[in-house]
């Protein structure tokens, strides 16, 4: 190859966002004029909060358009430290909390903060897509560990404990989980704490779907443990918990010493996120927070039909989550079955057929970890979600 375009050596060791391949594929679906019914993905379909909005005009109105301070403005790393106090007990001063450009980026600064090339990084299957891509990123080795429906996709610290070695310097843990909607109880939590301290690994405690919790107890983060404050990063943004996933504000919260490694790494990437996004995210945070129990109420009844209309439909199998928006489903019933004139091998040829020849649009299990599992949302509208299992049905047939 032509020195002048050679590639990076990670290019070939890092996948791309089937995330973002699937949201282009519907996109341009959609210019065409083919219906597409949107089970696949990830983003909120309630609109960004009035209060965002008018922030955001009001900042662009009185020229507030210039940098900020890279760690983020004070009044929104004040917000953000109330709200971690009062949405999850969690105490932060402003200065040991990074405003980001996204949950993404959170997670980015923490792994490259806290990994270097030889270590391990523990990671529950399933997994959010850029977790293993973020950790190779770094120069880190991604180390999966199963679940399974039974456990309801949740770790142990008996499970975890094979796969730790003198190498593993980190466990990443996604609750409520995406895609399997897993929660952790606050007794599974204290186990898996004691774990961490007795074999001394950090937690990045992704956090980004912590408003959605549909278990009478509420959310309980790992970080609350004795002890556990020193070795987590916690990681959060507006985008799920507000509708605000095209403003890019997120946001980490850490012990004051990995806080500024991960403000001098961030000063030399982006710098401070827009300021303009800021203000609205300060008017989110601050504001009334009433209007969130109605779109969690919203969730919970959404993710009831969504169980049951995946569950009427032939070779398919779910759990019910207890967080996030989304039902990770067991299609392994199709697998060596034969559909629309092809053999289904993986979950991806299902979810292939399924957009082809039904428009509905379901994320494939693969990039998750798994690939004989569907990930579908019920952050779409109660109509589309039934015209979009109606449509499976009429492909897939009934139990």
């Amino acid at each position: 190859m032509n020195r002048h375009v050679q590639l990076a050596d990670w290019v070939d060791r890092v996948q791309p966002s089937p995330t973002a391949m699937l949201e282009s594929t519907v996109a341009r679906y959609q210019r065409e004029g083919r219906t597409v019914y949107r089970l696949g993905l990830g983003q909120p379909d309630f609109p960004t909060p009035d209060r965002a909005k008018a922030s955001a005009i009001e900042a662009i109105q009185n020229n507030f358009t210039g940098y900020t301070d890279t760690s983020g403005i004070t009044p929104l790393r004040e917000a953000i430290s109330r709200a971690l106090r009062r949405d999850i007990g969690l105490s932060y001063n402003p200065d040991e909390i990074v405003v980001t450009v996204g949950g993404k980026h959170a997670l980015f600064n923490a792994i490259c903060t806290l990994c270097q090339a030889g270590d391990e990084v523990l990671i529950p299957v399933p997994y959010w897509v850029s977790f293993p891509e973020q950790v190779k990123f770094a120069g880190a080795k991604p180390v999966f560990v199963p679940t399974d429906a039974a456990s309801g996709y949740k770790v142990t610290p008996e499970s975890l404990a094979p796969f730790v070695n003198e190498s593993t310097r980190l466990l990443i843990l996604n609750q409520p989980n995406n895609p399997s909607g897993a929660v952790y109880s606050a007794k599974e939590l204290s186990e898996l704490a004691d774990f961490c301290l007795k074999r001394d690994l950090w937690v990045i405690s992704d956090e980004v779907y912590s408003a959605f919790v549909f278990k009478p107890e509420g959310y309980t983060s790992i970080a609350s443990f004795p002890g556990m404050r020193e070795r987590t990063v916690v990681t959060n943004a507006v985008s799920k918990t507000y509708g605000m996933t095209g403003w890019r504000i997120g946001y980490s919260a850490a012990p004051a010493a990995i806080t500024q490694a991960m403000l001098r790494l961030q000063s030399h990437t982006t710098s401070n996120p827009s300021s303009i996004a800021q203000q609205a995210a300060l008017a989110a945070i601050d504001g009334p927070q009433d209007d969130l129990e109605n779109i969690r109420r919203e969730y919970a009844a959404r993710r009831d039909i969504l169980v049951e209309g995946v569950r009427r439909i032939r070779g398919l199998a779910c759990n019910v989550p207890d967080g996030a928006f989304y039902v990770w489903v067991d299609a392994s019933g199709w697998r060596g079955q034969s559909l629309a004139g092809r053999v289904i091998s993986t979950a991806d040829d299902l979810a292939d057929i399924l957009l082809t020849q039904a428009g509905v649009a379901v994320m494939p299990g693969t990039g998750f970890g798994s690939p004989y599992h569907l990930r579908l949302s019920y952050a779409v509208s109660r109509d589309e979600m039934k015209n979009g299992l109606a449509a499976m049905e009429s492909i897939l047939g009934s139990n």
